[in-house]
């Protein structure tokens, strides 16, 4: 019986180091007095590659459905954090990740107002461990000289949700012109 229960056990914390890369540092606490309620944190994932180069536009020479998510970077007070740091990484419309460079991966400054605005394509599903990923975009918001929140973005209408979707984080999709849109606010702590 001893040896069922150390066996148990030493699994149960295999498996915890395993999924020790999808526990995300930031856990959020909603606060009732915040007029704006924060948004929910995501694990960062096995794939971040610090040190991407600013810019708007990424994957622009790859082919997939067009996409434009616009939106403000606000704290718990609702009021708009200026200069504040969009840091996104995302899959090709197949789902592949890319590590040779940032065709995928790119920081946006915020304006004045908190305002940014990504161009992108939408990310395509993949397997990770036998489960299927849902299309989703990787985030890290920060303020300047203040540590990021992890997040990531998904949308309406995906069949393969998994645990990590929260129904605040899915984005819903209009479409112009073939460019599908999406408005996305992030409400960060700033103490």
């Amino acid at each position: 019986m001893k040896k069922k229960t150390v066996g148990i056990m030493t699994s149960v914390i295999l498996v915890a180091g395993l999924l020790g890369i999808f526990v995300w540092p930031n856990p959020v606490i909603q606060n009732p007095n915040f007029a704006c309620a924060l948004t929910e944190g995501n694990p960062q994932g096995p794939y971040y590659i610090p040190g991407a180069p600013y810019k708007e536009k990424l994957g622009e020479l790859l082919e997939g459905q067009k996409l434009i998510i616009s939106g403000q970077v606000l704290n718990q007070n609702c009021d708009p954090v200026p200069e504040a740091i969009v840091d996104v990484w995302q899959t090709d419309s197949n789902g592949n990740y890319n590590f040779e460079d940032f065709t995928l991966r790119g920081k946006i400054k915020a304006d004045e107002r908190g305002q940014y605005e990504l161009e992108t394509i939408l990310p395509g599903k993949y397997s990770a461990a036998g489960v299927m990923r849902p299309a989703h975009i990787h985030v890290k918001v920060s303020a300047p000289g203040l540590f990021s929140h992890t997040t990531q973005l998904y949308f309406e209408g995906d069949e393969h949700y998994d645990f990590f979707v929260k129904p605040s984080l899915i984005l819903k999709l209009d479409e112009k012109d073939g460019t599908k849109y999406s408005e996305f606010d992030f409400v960060i702590f700033i103490p």
